[in-house]
């Protein structure tokens, strides 16, 4: 197995593309797990200018999957009024949460790309174990702590199981997404480390 070396900032700019595009399919899965389970109570369509708040992103049932178009959006609107003193419309929000969101997963991607980079661990078990990694920190701990969303000791089970998986799934998405962006040796013959 040939591995390649490429430049550090061409493997961080990789994974934050590849960041991007793993936290852009999550808001996907999470919009349809809302879907499926009957929880389609999201913000998107109210007339409030006003926007959300950290209230009405808590007020979700414990048994299904945060409106992610919420979380974003009242973190945004925190960050507005806590550093800048200013409100943000509903629209707004929404746009900045959507941009945080992507900015977040980027980041994390550019992380793993890092790690990924220097690691002889399989991408098929550092992806989706990064993922996991990515749901500890945020909705895991610094979500709740933020009063975002509820704690995962307060959501049902199986929600905390469902979240959980689809941040293994963005590590999964991640690391198919930097092994086709690194063009590596591997891709060509079919077979992956």
């Amino acid at each position: 197995m040939k591995i390649t070396h490429d430049p550090p900032l061409v493997v961080a700019i990789n994974g934050l593309v590849a960041g991007m595009l793993g936290a852009l399919a999550v808001t996907v899965m999470v919009r349809l797990g809302r879907t499926v389970m009957g929880g389609d109570r999201q913000t998107e369509g109210t007339d409030a200018a006003d926007g959300i708040s950290a209230g009405e992103a808590l007020s979700e049932a414990s048994d299904l999957p945060p409106a992610m178009n919420q979380v974003t959006a009242t973190f945004v609107q925190k960050v507005a009024t806590g550093l800048f003193g200013t409100s943000l419309t509903s629209e707004q929000q929404a746009q900045a949460g959507m941009a945080w969101h992507l900015a977040y997963g980027g980041f994390w991607g550019m992380l793993y790309a890092l790690v990924q980079a220097s690691s002889r661990v399989p991408k098929s078990v550092l992806g989706p174990t990064w993922g996991v990694a990515v749901w500890a920190v945020g909705p895991g701990w610094l979500v709740p702590k933020m009063k975002l969303m509820l704690p995962p000791t307060q959501q049902q089970p199986r929600l905390t199981t469902m979240v959980i998986g689809v941040h293994a799934a963005y590590g999964a998405i991640l690391a198919l997404v930097m092994h086709l962006l690194r063009g590596d040796d591997e891709t060509r013959r079919g077979t992956s480390r």
